[in-house]
């Protein structure tokens, strides 16, 4: 099934036990060459079978200007039970199952020289038919100091698959304005038909339902009051007896 990722600022949104100093001695770019230093990378896919296997790999470079031994570390921040996952920086390493390595330490610092790059880490995610959503930071520090590090967040959202009665449902669907500074979010959408059933759900970066508005028409729209929707970033979803027919990503600045 196709997958898609998604690039957001993190901060204020995740963190994790301990604030780790941002003195980053390396530079992370994803393979469309955007520095993703301190952000969240959302991985949105529809759930297929136990075998599947969701990832993304980055860029490093060292851009402290002098050769530095540069390890990585990978925090399981909230992550749903009967998953596995597993990273590799250099070499692979063996998948784990969720909780059972809340810390995990790369086994294979990479030296690097100043300027030098490596293109061996990724991160894995299995999510063995489950949906959902799992968040894991990852680290990358100098073996000599480790507040000398940078991190980036992965989360793996994992819904439901859409039929194809599901995805021909929803002509048309969209958001304004958005991003959003102040007032309210209108959200237009226009269906094929209505059923029993339909309704507008928001969701914050975690997956947790913030409000449900029901659907009574084909066409239409739904106004979200600025009261209803706090600073960050949100998924509004067109859903029809609890399936996702339709997706729209919602950045709110207040």
């Amino acid at each position: 099934m196709a997958k898609h990722a998604t690039l957001l600022l993190a901060s204020g949104l995740l963190a994790v036990t301990g604030a780790l100093a941002q003195t980053p001695v390396v530079t992370l770019t994803n393979g469309e060459a955007q520095v993703v230093n301190a952000t969240t990378i959302q991985i949105n896919a529809a759930v297929t079978d136990t075998d599947q296997t969701l990832g993304m790999g980055l860029y490093a470079e060292n851009t402290s200007g002098t050769a530095r031994t540069i390890n990585v570390k990978r925090y399981e921040l909230d992550v749903l039970h009967g998953t596995t996952n597993y990273f590799c920086w250099d070499l692979c390493y063996g998948e784990r199952n969720a909780g059972a390595s809340p810390l995990w330490i790369g086994a294979d610092p990479i030296p690097m020289a100043a300027g030098g790059t490596a293109n061996g880490f990724h991160a894995y995610y299995k999510p063995k038919g489950y949906t959902g959503v799992s968040t894991f930071r990852y680290v990358w520090y100098d073996m000599a100091s480790e507040n000398d590090s940078t991190w980036v967040d992965f989360v793996f959202n994992v819904t439901e698959a859409v039929g194809i009665e599901e995805a021909g449902a929803v002509r048309g669907f969209n958001a304004w304005p958005n991003p959003a500074s102040g007032g309210n979010i209108t959200i237009n959408y226009d269906l094929a038909q209505v059923a029993t059933g339909d309704r507008l759900a928001v969701y914050n970066l975690l997956g947790e339902r913030k409000l449900v508005k029901r659907l009574g028409a084909a066409q239409g729209q739904v106004v979200l009051e600025q009261t209803e929707l706090g600073s960050g970033v949100w998924f509004a979803v067109l859903e029809r007896n609890g399936k996702a027919m339709a997706t729209k990503r919602l950045v709110v600045v207040r």
